[in-house]
């Protein structure tokens, strides 16, 4: 129980409640239903994110963007592993360098993914870009066993195992947003090795 304790409070918490009622509320906006699944093009309007965005200097859709799925089923696998894997690195690493991780990395990586994908299908949305760096960064870490390896490595290892499963079925190659967040990720982990732990989780288990 002391694992879960802390989750009402937490960053990683937060980022999950955010994805779920944003991509809930999105669905409902053009399908008129909670669960209803819509065009990844039709998530534009909303806030997702494509390269013409960017360059008219459109950032707010960064963060906006990761927050929308176009398949409500989809969404709720994300939100589970945000919670799950968001929760562990969040403990060794914090609140303020799990945001950053999300937001840079996976803001980073999912404004990557429409590149090389044919219009209006070319919009970035979806928490699994930053998935993916949550994922390679705490691989990163439990490698040098900066945090437990059993639990992290097993979740960590099977999220990016279903994900690059998927992209082979879906798309028959690694899609960019992904191989884009788990680079991010592997960098901002070796990176968070040289700072100290989360003091706040350092001083309650002491």
């Amino acid at each position: 129980m002391k694992r879960f304790q802390n989750w009402p409070l937490s960053a990683s918490s937060a980022l999950t409640f955010l994805t779920i009622s944003v991509s809930l509320g999105g669905a409902y906006s053009i399908s008129g239903s909670f669960f209803g699944n819509v065009s990844v093009s039709d998530l534009r309007r909303l806030g997702g994110v494509t390269i013409d965005d960017l360059r008219a200097l459109e950032l707010w859709r960064i963060p906006v963007s990761q927050l929308l799925h176009a398949r409500m089923l989809h969404m709720l696998f994300n939100a589970l592993w945000l919670l799950l894997l968001g929760h562990r690195l969040e403990r060794r690493i914090g609140s303020l360098r799990l945001l950053l991780l999300w937001l840079v990395a996976g803001g980073l990586a999912t404004a990557a993914s429409p590149i090389g994908v044919e219009a209006p299908w070319n919009v970035g949305t979806g928490a699994s870009q930053a998935l993916f760096a949550f994922s390679s960064c705490a691989l990163v870490l439990a490698r040098r066993q900066a945090i437990g390896r059993g639990y992290t490595a097993a979740v960590a290892s099977t999220y990016l195992a279903i994900g690059l499963v998927l992209d082979l079925v879906t798309a028959g190659h690694p899609k960019l947003g992904h191989l884009a967040g788990a680079l991010l990720g592997s960098l901002l982990g070796a990176a968070f090795l040289n700072l100290p732990e989360n003091p706040t989780e350092t001083t309650r288990e002491t």
